[in-house]
């Protein structure tokens, strides 16, 4: 017996790795922890009143048997809020459900979660009109559904949301309520404050601007299970002619503290995940945010992970808007809930909080953590303009001056939406290094402190940093921008990394005085790129951009950027320590 017990231990501990080796949880990598349980699922649709009468359109996709029966075991629910359209008939007939397109919420369904998909009011087959984008109204609807959600028999009460863009910042807007079920959110870019988003810099983004989708109406969309007929839908839908158009908001609105003749509020601190963050601190949900460094959402992510401990994860890859193809993000969804809604005990809690790319790294050390930002050692060194075209380190050059006529017919007011821009090298004026000696590793935000004179009394100012390699090629990798009459700096109100920041009251507002110099200090948006010995970076400095949707009236004005002297134009660079 003894000899018995004996071999039985060895057993064990040699059998010990193997086991182990099976169980794999690291970002983007799972397995071992959550076994796929079912190999199908079952949708449903119906409409659930919220507390002022209004009807929501909601698409339920739960496990179920190889019969095609809903399992009876309650699990956490997932829930995404969108104005997308839960569910719509294609022209050929065919019905596609966003359940079965959204990436990764079928295959959630599959290990044991129950996903909700809600039409927003004035969308889709909801009922009401819409007011203005993710408002209080919204809120409260998320708030009304998520606890819903957590009453039903076949919810354990653990609710989460996910999504990304709009279906983001829907949960930053249901977070922002509070509401006692809403455990976890993993929202995809998405804004921490609504103005330093859409209004980077006083610019209203384009793609905020865009005509309204012929979807917006409701075209095609499917009717709930009840309503074979559609005629709820078609009364859903004589509402939404009443909802307010977006580009009509922004319009009004171009300083922060604006009120808007629309929408009755002071729109941006409304709909402002930073306007609520103490409450968000202390009730809310935990969060897992992510985006890419080529998105208009990037530094978002940083400056909401400074201002709210709920943020536990932050993930930040090499792509654009809602894209992660080097990026197992299923894996990582299915991670984060696991840990947060059903209690598994993965150790993604215990790694290190941020997850970002550094592009031209070695192949397979693309990928790097770390648990503060900006990262640890960050040094920041000035590179000063010339009259040369040139950017050098050290101390300022002699005073000189380059000027360039605005070029709008890179504007493409085409009605398309492009969310990052292209090179603009050739439409302004470019500043170039000398080749590194040395391998560097550019990560974190970039700052532009330029002395700018117009013909005008008023002007746009964009900022492009591009990595140039020596066979000529080059990328960008950060952009910024700003309206010379918001240069006013400001003390922000809550922590912005230490970058320059912008108030933007009308009461700050500043026409310049032709041909007299300012000095304009904006951040680019963040990246983190390696540098190799060669390597040379190049600012560009125009006075538009591809992605406006319109342009003054007035010809083209000059614009002057001085160098040297009393009126050193610089940017500001960070960089870090090599990985080894």
């Amino acid at each position: 017996m003894a000899g018995l017990r004996a071999w039985l231990l060895c057993m064990a501990v040699a059998l010990t790795p193997i086991a182990q080796a099976q169980r794999i949880s690291k970002p983007g990598e799972y397995a071992g922890y959550s076994p796929r349980l079912y190999d199908r699922w079952v949708r449903s649709s119906v409409y659930v009143p919220v507390r002022d009468g209004t009807r929501l359109a909601v698409d339920i996709y739960r496990p179920a048997t190889t019969s095609g029966q809903p399992v009876d075991k309650p699990y956490p629910v997932l829930w995404t809020h969108t104005p997308y359209q839960r569910a719509v008939r294609a022209a050929d007939g065919s019905v596609q459900l966003s359940g079965d397109t959204f990436m990764p919420s079928r295959d959630l369904v599959l290990h044991g979660y129950v996903v909700a998909i809600v039409d927003t009011r004035g969308k889709g087959a909801s009922f009401g009109t819409r007011r203005g984008m993710q408002d209080s109204t919204e809120g409260r609807d998320a708030y009304d559904m998520t606890e819903w959600l957590a009453r039903q028999p076949w919810s354990d009460g653990q609710v989460g949301m996910l999504g990304c863009s709009y279906v983001g910042d829907a949960q930053n807007n249901a977070a922002a309520t509070t509401p006692p079920s809403l455990k976890a959110i993993f929202p995809g870019a998405s804004s921490f404050n609504r103005y330093d988003f859409v209004s980077r810099g006083g610019l209203t983004a384009q793609f905020h601007t865009r005509p309204e989708d012929p979807r917006d109406q409701g075209a095609g969309t499917l009717p709930v299970d009840a309503d074979p007929q559609g005629l709820d839908l078609a009364a859903a839908r004589e509402g939404h002619v009443r909802n307010t158009a977006m580009a009509s908001i922004w319009k009004d609105i171009p300083f922060r503290d604006d009120w808007s003749p629309l929408l009755k509020s002071r729109f941006w601190e409304e709909t402002s995940l930073s306007t609520y963050r103490n409450a968000v601190e202390m009730r809310g949900p935990v969060m897992y945010r992510w985006t890419g460094w080529a998105d208009e959402f990037s530094a978002e992510q940083f400056i909401a992970r400074a201002n709210l401990k709920n943020v536990v994860k932050l993930l930040i890859g090499p792509e654009g808007h809602c894209r992660s193809d080097q990026f197992n993000l299923f894996a990582e969804h299915l991670r984060y809930f696991d840990r947060y809604l059903k209690g598994v005990d993965n150790g993604i809690d215990r790694e290190p909080s941020i997850h970002y790319y550094t592009y031209n790294a070695e192949p397979g050390h693309e990928w790097r953590s770390a648990d503060s930002w900006p990262l640890p050692g960050t040094r920041k060194e000035r590179y000063f303009l010339s009259a040369e075209h040139g950017l050098a380190s050290g101390k300022p050059g002699r005073a000189g001056v380059l000027r360039f006529e605005v070029d709008y017919a890179v504007v493409k007011n085409d009605g398309k939406t492009l969310l990052w821009p292209v090179s603009q090298f050739g439409h302004g004026l470019s500043y170039v290094t000398p080749p590194f000696t040395e391998d560097m590793q550019l990560t974190g935000h970039a700052v532009v402190s330029l002395w700018i004179s117009t013909t005008a009394t008023d002007g746009d100012v964009f900022a492009y940093l591009e990595e140039v390699h020596p066979d000529g090629s080059s990328a960008l990798r950060a952009h910024g921008r700003l309206r010379a009459s918001h240069r006013k700096l400001g003390t922000p109100p809550h922590d912005y990394l230490g970058l320059p920041w912008h108030r933007s009251f009308r009461e700050d507002h500043a026409p310049m005085r032709p041909g007299v110099p300012e000095e304009l200090r904006f951040d680019l948006l963040p990246t983190s790129t390696l540098l190799r010995k060669g390597d040379r970076l190049r600012l560009v400095i125009t006075g538009a951009d591809p992605r406006q949707r319109s342009v003054p009236a007035d010809a083209p004005p000059t614009v002057s950027v001085h160098s040297g002297g009393t009126m050193a134009s610089y940017i500001e660079l960070p960089f870090v320590p090599l990985k080894d």
